[in-house]
């Protein structure tokens, strides 16, 4: 096997040596590499070959591997921890992707248990905002681990709701937000108060993109693919039928994932029509599923 950005063949790993992961997912996470040749390297390392890279990308993947403490000092210094392969808890979160990356991590991982991601318009209605806060309470309540993407409208009142259900600040862990940019630029900015608190609560913050990562916008679809695959279930409570929440349910079906939607909006009604959602109606519609 060879990796696809190799321009020789792979040479084999001897039989019971160990591979050092860590350096490839800093690799995969901030070299520039195309996405498939990051998937075909990292089959090739699952394999059991280790890739030959040319000189300039074999230089690049050393030195992450020589800088890693740089890179854990620099979370640090945000509070947070940078976790990569082998750390304690990541590499069940990093199991469904195809292939490792590392992840900036504040407060706490996602617990063992049911896990639902909670997405929609950043242009809620009240209505919507009020449903889903009120929702994302009882989740919480029965035990769910309530994800989303700490934006604005649907995604921050999931938050709000999942904090509500255990006394805010100073109660059981509830909520755990993914960010599409780094933790010096968290998106929108008026929510760090929020993330503060969902941090302060036992609940936490994760991040595929090194801290000083600005909220570009083709860094998002890598935060929705990462909810969708975190997550046993996602629920869409209020869309436009163009949306970056349509996105994230799609990635759910693609990864097998149960998907709900809460009927009302164009976006939700338009997964509907094509047969692909479970419709939800109240919030026992999830706890009964």
């Amino acid at each position: 096997m060879r990796c696809a950005i190799c321009p020789v063949q792979d040479s084999c790993i001897p039989p019971g040596t160990a591979v050092d992961l860590r350096p490839w997912a800093l690799a995969f996470t901030l070299l520039d590499w195309p996405e498939r040749q990051k998937a075909d390297c990292w089959a090739a390392l699952e394999a059991g070959f280790q890739p030959i890279l040319p000189p300039e990308a074999a230089e690049e993947v050393a030195r992450l591997q020589a800088d890693q403490f740089l890179h854990h000092q620099a979370a640090r210094d945000r509070g947070a921890r940078l976790l990569l392969p082998g750390d304690p808890g990541v590499d069940a979160l990093l199991a469904p992707l195809p292939y490792p990356v590392a992840l900036w991590v504040r407060g706490t991982l996602p617990p063992v248990g049911p896990r639902i991601a909670v997405v929609g318009s950043r242009r809620a209605s009240s209505g919507g905002k009020a449903r889903t806060r009120a929702w994302a309470k009882t989740l919480a309540e029965a035990g769910v681990a309530v994800l989303s993407g700490l934006a604005r409208g649907i995604d921050g009142a999931a938050h709000e709701g999942a904090l509500e259900a255990h006394g805010g600040a100073t109660g059981k862990a509830a909520t755990w937000g993914v960010l599409g940019s780094g933790l010096d630029h968290p998106y929108p900015p008026e929510h760090k108060p929020l993330m503060d608190r969902m941090v302060q609560a036992g609940g936490g913050v994760l991040t595929p993109f090194p801290p000083e990562a600005l909220p570009l916008k083709w860094h998002f679809p890598r935060r929705n693919w990462l909810l969708a695959a975190w997550v046993d279930a996602v629920l869409v409570m209020e869309a436009a039928r163009a949306s970056g929440s349509l996105v994230t349910a799609k990635l759910a079906l693609d990864l097998g994932k149960e998907l709900y939607v809460v009927p009302g909006s164009e976006g939700t009604d338009a997964l509907l029509d094509e047969g692909a959602a479970h419709p939800c109606t109240e919030v026992g519609d999830l706890l009964a599923g």
